[in-house]
Parts: C-alpha cells; structure tokens; sequence
C-alpha cells in the first residue's frame, strides 16, 4: 500500500467510496490496487479543505451537497478532479447529466488520448453520460452517449468516467464465479464446453466480438476444426481490456497533473531501464525424464530460467529434480484437480497434500508459486485462500486452454491483487495473479499469436508470458524451436526474462515505496520512502526534459510510459527516506 499521509500533501488525493452492505463486493476499493500498482503515493481524504490547492483528485465515492459546493471551488481555483463515480450532486460540476445504466458494452476513444485503443473496449458496468454544453466527449458509446467526458471549470479540469472502472477492471481479470462450462465460440475455435471446470469459463469478454485475426493472416477457413496442431491462424484476445482502462485512468491523471502544472512522481513497474518483461514456465504433465530432460536442453538453448511447475502424482525422480536445481530454474507447484489419481481433486486438502508432495520431491521448502493444470478453477476466489494458508504468493492460472482463448482472455499483461468476495475479512487476498497468455507455441497456440502478445505487454509495460510442456519440446520440433525463437525475439526488445519468484519479489518490494516532487527555488526535490531497500528502482516524473540530478551518478533517460513522457531516473534506493534534487 503507497498512500501517505494526507498532511504530507501528495499532489495525488483519493476520496474513497463508503462502506457496503456485508452481502456487496466492495468494488470500489479496486481503485487502491489500480494506484498501488500503477506506483502511485497518495493521500486518503473525503475533506475538501485538506485538498492541496493545485493538486489532483481521483474520487470513486459520492459527495454531499456541502462537499460538491466546496469541492467547485476548489476546482474554479486550480484543482483537477477525475470522477470515477459521477454522482448526483457533481453532475452539474462534471457538465454530465446521467442516462441509463451500462451493462456489457463497447466504448470507443476519441483522437484525445496520447495512447488509445485501436478498436472499442469493453465496460461492464456505469452510466451513460449525456454531455452539456462546453464539456468535451473523449469516448463513447454505441448509441452515441459519452462514456468519458471532460470540462474546464474557472482554472481547474474535471474528467468524469461514466464507466465503472473498479468493476470493469476488477470483473475482466477475475472473471465470474466457475460453477459450469461456458459458451464455445460460435466458429469453433474455443471449445470451452469439455466438462472441466476451468479459468476461462468464467471469461467477462466476449468471445465473438472481443477477438480479432492476428495482423497479417487470412481469415479464418470455413472447414476449420479445432486440432493439434492448429490447421491455422484464430481469432484471439489481442487486446488487453482491463490494461486498457488503466492506462485511460492514469492518462486521465497525468492529464490532470499537467492541467494545474503539479509536479508529479511515481515508481515504474519495472527497473531502470526496462520497458516489459517476459516469463516462461513449464508444466512438468507425465513427469517422463526424457520430457524433463528434453526441456532442461530446451531452455539452455534458450538461456531462459524457467518457472518448473511440478505435477502430482510421481515425479522425474531426484537426478533430473537436481538438475533443474542446478540449471537455476524456480521449482513451482502445479496444482492437479483432473481426478486422475488419488489426492487429485478439487479441494483444500487435496491442494495442501500436493503442496507439501511438490516440496519433499523438489528439496524445496518455500514454494511460492503455483499453476493449476489445465487451467483448472471452480468458485471465484477460494483457491487463493488456499494458497495464503500454505506461503504460495503468486498464482498464474488465469489463462487460456483453447487456441481460440489465446493472447489476452482475462485482459491483462499486469499483476494484480485479487479482490475478495463479499463478507470476507480482508478486502484483498494476500496472492499476485500473473497472467498467462498461451501454451505451446505451434502445438496448442498457433505462432502468429507470439508477437501479437510480444506487442500488447510492451505497450502495456506488463509482463508476457509463455507456457511450455516437456512432452511437446521433446516430440514437436517446431514447438521446440519456437520456444528459442520467443526467447531471443523478447531479448531483442529489451525484455528480460524472469521467473515467478522474481516477479512476486520485485512487485510485493516496489509495493513499499513512497514517491514525492516538491517544487523549490531551485528546481525540484524527489523525495523517496523504501519500507526495504530496491535496486535499480525507476522514479518516472513528470518533469521538463531539460531536469538534471545534482547527483551525477543517477542514472537518467527519457521514458514513453501510455503515451506520455517522462524524465527516468535510475536510482538504488536504501530502506528508509531519500531524496534527490533536480535543476532546470
């Protein structure tokens, strides 16, 4: 968590939603995790008074009539404010008059935005927004109604969001509740409905209209059918939908934060220097040392340290567990539900028996991650209860198992916290979802799906991430050698490749830091608090190009961050307080 204290006046403040009834997800709470990620500081406040006179608001609540009255002032005065709740006594400072409630829909952005989608997005939930006169449309709706909108008030901005992001966001990543097999795709290219409870039957997008053909292929053939390898190119996710939202948010601060000349910091997602990053894993299904083996060749070929997801029952035996050991790859859980042994069914202790199973195999006491094969879910969120219960910190299930669910099927190349169900304890489960975008390039994914994902994560600046089995590396030599080419095209575009285990330490890590500009005589001073110390942490602010460190050991370049530039600095950060002066 990054917010500060309010009387540390960040130029970020977020006036939170109040509380539900206990039968209610609390989704609104969703905006938290948004600018936690995003590496926001921020101040908590639903006081107008406590606002900082040029500063930025993002309110997901509501505001009585006392508070919308102060809240145009300060507006009229300098403040920028960004609705992500329009409610009825700010309609008049948004210049929005409310109309009907959105269900499943798609937005369509203006030519406003710095970054925007090439094609309609889609919501899930809000209102559709008519505009008044003098307020700007920056997205909407089919029928024509706003779905975004912005209005310049006396020296202030406010940008109002029809769309309920929180839902939006936070229902693509996680989906519905998995209680049967969703719907197949109409042409044939996801056949969800096999009798195995799984992720994506519990998708929020939409299989015939949320996909498209990769760039450059022929449309689908008449005689397709679903069969390994794929007889050609499919519709996939290409777009991630819920990174897209975000990246409207933060364009909608940054906007802000420009409008009244606030300077603004905040910590990349990754370290100095890097864009995106990539992930490989491997499901370890037959436990064959000649499959484990082909593998370890595979990805020394590849110079890639993998995530090695081990299955329950058997296992390669201890040379070839040694040598993954040795090879540098994170030993991972694969968590088996099939029902095709014993202990491999869903449920808690059959998933704490496997857990304890994958350490006495691996020589490895703290597992941190796992992915259930197949894909395998039921419910929502209890599985991660599970994981909390036994020290699994990051999760990569949520993803495709069909050709045709490829790329982006939960709208994300970014971790995230999962929200909790209603009448939980806590509002967040304490377990990083890592998104998983294909298996098996040219067996289970076709290989035109590779830069497809290759370019969404960079643009994004999220993680990709490839799936591969040992079977197929040691019986399909195009797999195989798609998995060395994937490899070497992310390097090329300056994409590391890291292990689950070094993702969840750096994301729960930068979790920790606290970033402020304050504006001074002489320039500006970037103030940072470290609960622990990061090496090679990216400060992002938005500061003139022509800001120079004093400290000429800083490390400094200009950065694209969803179409906005930014001044980088390079910096290894000590636990504790520090800070850096900076001159025009």
């Amino acid at each position: 968590m990054t917010s500060v204290p309010s009387n540390d006046a960040p130029a970020l403040t977020l006036w939170p939603a109040g509380s539900v009834e206990p039968d209610q997800v609390l989704w609104s709470a969703y905006a938290t995790e948004v600018l936690d990620h995003a590496g926001f500081s921020y101040a908590t406040s639903t006081d107008p008074s406590a606002l900082p006179a040029k500063g930025v608001l993002l309110l997901t609540g509501t505001a009585d009539t006392e508070q919308a009255g102060a809240l145009t002032s300060w507006v009229e005065a300098g403040g920028t404010l960004v609705l992500a709740a329009p409610g009825e006594n700010l309609t008049d400072l948004a210049g929005v008059s409310p109309g009907r409630a959105l269900g499943s829909e798609l937005v369509e952005c203006t030519e406003h935005w710095a970054q925007r989608p090439p094609r309609g997005i889609r919501a899930l939930a809000g209102q559709a927004l008519t505009p008044r006169d003098g307020t700007e449309v920056l997205a909407t709706l089919a029928d024509g109604s706003a779905a975004i909108t912005r209005r310049q008030v006396g020296s202030g901005l406010v940008l109002t969001f029809g769309v309920d992001l929180w839902y939006t966001i936070a229902r693509i990543q996680q989906g519905y509740p998995v209680t049967a097999d969703g719907v197949p795709a109409s042409d044939g290219t996801a056949p969800i409905d096999d009798d195995l409870l799984k992720a994506e039957d519990g998708m929020a997008l939409d299989l015939e209209v949320d996909r498209a053909m990769p760039p450059g292929y022929p449309e689908l053939p008449d005689d397709y059918t679903h069969t390994y390898p794929p007889p050609a190119a499919v519709p996939i996710f290409d777009q991630p939908h819920a990174d897209w939202w975000r990246a409207l948010l933060l364009q909608a601060i940054w906007q802000s934060a420009a409008h009244s000349a606030t300077p603004l910091g905040w910590l990349d997602y990754w370290p100095a220097g890097l864009d995106a990053i990539a992930h490989m894993s491997h499901d370890a299904d037959g436990n064959k040392p000649e499959d484990g083996q082909a593998a370890l060749d595979a990805f020394a070929a590849a110079d890639v340290k993998v995530t090695w997801h081990q299955v329950f029952p058997g296992g390669y035996g201890p040379e070839t567990f040694a040598a993954i050991t040795a090879a540098g790859h994170e030993h991972s859980l694969h968590y088996n539900s099939m029902a095709d042994a014993d202990l491999a069914s869903w449920g808690w202790p059959q998933f704490r028996a496997q857990y304890a199973w994958a350490q006495a195999v691996s020589g490895r006491e703290d597992i941190v991650s796992n992915k259930n094969h197949y894909t395998r879910w039921e419910g929502w969120t209890e599985f991660y209860t599970w994981c909390e219960r036994t020290g699994v910190q990051i999760d990569s299930t949520r993803g495709p198992s069909k050709q045709g669910t490829v790329g982006f099927p939960f709208g994300t190349a970014h971790l995230s916290f999962p929200l909790a169900p209603a009448g939980n304890e806590q509002i967040f489960h304490d377990v990083l979802n890592l998104p998983l975008h294909t298996q098996d390039l040219a067996w289970a994914g076709h290989i035109a799906a590779r830069d497809v994902i290759l370019d969404a994560a960079q643009a994004q600046h999220g993680v990709a991430h490839f799936l591969f089995h040992g079977p197929h590396l040691n019986k399909r030599p195009l797999t195989r050698q798609a998995c060395v080419d994937v490899a070497n095209v992310a390097r090329e575009r300056g994409m590391p490749w890291w292990t689950a285990e070094e993702i969840n330490t750096w994301e729960r890590s930068r979790r920790g830091v606290q970033v402020q500009v304050r504006t001074l005589a002489e320039g500006w001073e970037v103030q940072v608090h470290a609960e622990q110390a990061l090496s090679g942490a990216a400060l992002a602010l938005a500061l003139p190009a022509s800001a120079t460190p004093v400290d000429d050991q800083v490390r400094v370049r200009t950065v694209q961050r969803h179409g906005h530039e930014f001044l980088e600095l390079g910096v290894d950060l000590p636990a504790g307080t520090s800070s850096w002066l900076l001159r025009p």
